[in-house]
C-alpha cells in the first residue's frame, strides 16, 4: 500500500505520535531511539525555518513520521522491519530535495548492523559524531547543595526567571533562541510536569541550575532534556545535585529508570552523568549522505 503524506497538526496528531514512540521503546524497536520526552522537547521548534514534521499513513493507519531539523532526520516507522524505516527516510529525503537541501543525516544504533549495511549501500557514511544513551535506575538519592542554596521547582511565578536561566546557561556559543513563546510551547506539552523541573536556587534567589525531567507514563521512564547551569554558578556541584534530584523525583512518580543523551563531543557532561551513576547502555552514531544539487 502506498504511503500517503498527511500534514502534522499538533493538537490532532501529537498523542498518536507519542504513543508510537512509547510503543517503540517498550517493544525494543531496533531502528528507533526517540523517547516521548525528547519528541516533546524537539517540538518547541515547530514554526521555525527548516524544522518540519511529516507523517505518513497507509489507509487510516499511521505508518510513521519524520522530523527534518535542517537536514538531520529522525524517522520513526510503526513496523520493525528495515524496509519500513528506509521507506520513511526516502520520503523525507524527497522533501529535503524539494527545498534544496544539501545533505541528509540520520542516527543509527551501533549494533543495528542491518540498518547500517542498508544505509551504507545507499551512500551514507559516518559523520564522525555519536552519543551515549546513559541510563540509571530511578531511586532515592541524597541531595548535596552548597551552603545557602535550596532546591525548588518550576512554579508558574518563576517562568520569566526560568527563561532567563535557560538562555544564560545555553548562550556560551551564541545567543540561545529560547524565549517566552518556546517556553509556552514546552509547558503546554502533555507530559510536561512542573514538579519534574528541579531548580537549584542561590542564596540571593537567583535561579542557578535546572533540568527538565520528562516522565513517560506509558513506559515508566524519564528522559532528562535539557540540563543547564548558569556560567557564574558552575563547578559548585549544582548540576550533580540536579541530576540526583530528578532521579529521586522520578522514583517518587513510579519511574523505573532515567536516561539522558551524552554526546561524545561533550566529555564534561558525560563525566557528570557517569558520576551520578548513569551508565552507557548503547551508542547512537550519525551517518550522512550528500545530496546531488541541481545544475
Amino acid at each position: 500500500m502506498p504511503l500517503l503524506e498527511r500534514e502534522f497538526e499538533r493538537t490532532r496528531d501529537l498523542a498518536r505520535l507519542l504513543d508510537l514512540v512509547a510503543e517503540a521503546r517498550a517493544s525494543a524497536h531496533p531502528h528507533a531511539f526517540l523517547h516521548p520526552g525528547g519528541l516533546q522537547w524537539l517540538l518547541r521548534r515547530l514554526g521555525r525555518e527548516q524544522f518540519t514534521v511529516w507523517q505518513w499513513t497507509e489507509g487510516e493507519a499511521l505508518a510513521g513520521f519524520a522530523i527534518d531539523d535542517g537536514g538531520y532526520v529522525i524517522a520513526q516507522a510503526d513496523r520493525h522491519d528495515v524496509d519500513a524505516h528506509v521507506r520513511l527516510l526516502a520520503a523525507a529525503e524527497a522533501k529535503i530535495r524539494e527545498r534544496g537541501g544539501a545533505a541528509i543525516e540520520v542516527s543509527v544504533w551501533d549494533d543495528d548492523t542491518e540498518l547500517h549495511a542498508t544505509l551504507e549501500s545507499h551512500g551514507f557514511e559516518p559523520s564522525g559524531t555519536f552519543g551515549y544513551e546513559l541510563v540509571a535506575p530511578a531511586a532515592d538519592r541524597r541531595i548535596v547543595l552548597p551552603d545557602g542554596f535550596s532546591m525548588g521547582w518550576l512554579e508558574p511565578s518563576r517562568d520569566e526567571a526560568y527563561v532567563d536561566l535557560h538562555r544564560d546557561a545555553w548562550s556560551a556559543r551564541g545567543p540561545s533562541p529560547y524565549n517566552a513563546a518556546a517556553h509556552a510551547a514546552v509547558v503546554a506539552m502533555p507530559d510536561f510536569d512542573r514538579h519534574l523541573v528541579p531548580i537549584a536556587i542561590a542564596p540571593d534567589g537567583t535561579l542557578a541550575a535546572y533540568c527538565i525531567g520528562w516522565f513517560d507514563p506509558r513506559t515508566r521512564t524519564v528522559e532528562i532534556e535539557p540540563l543547564g547551569t548558569r556560567p557564574a554558578f558552575r563547578r559548585r556541584g549544582l548540576a550533580r545535585a540536579i541530576v540526583d534530584e530528578v532521579i529521586r523525583r522520578s522514583a517518587e512518580r513510579g519511574a523505573t529508570s532515567v536516561m539522558v543523551w551524552g554526546v561524545s563531543t561533550n566529555a564534561p557532561a558525560v563525566a557528570l552523568y557517569e558520576s551520578a551513576g548513569l551508565r552507557s547502555r548503547r551508542i547512537l552514531r550519525e551517518l550522512r549522505r550528500r545530496l546531488p544539487q541541481p545544475r
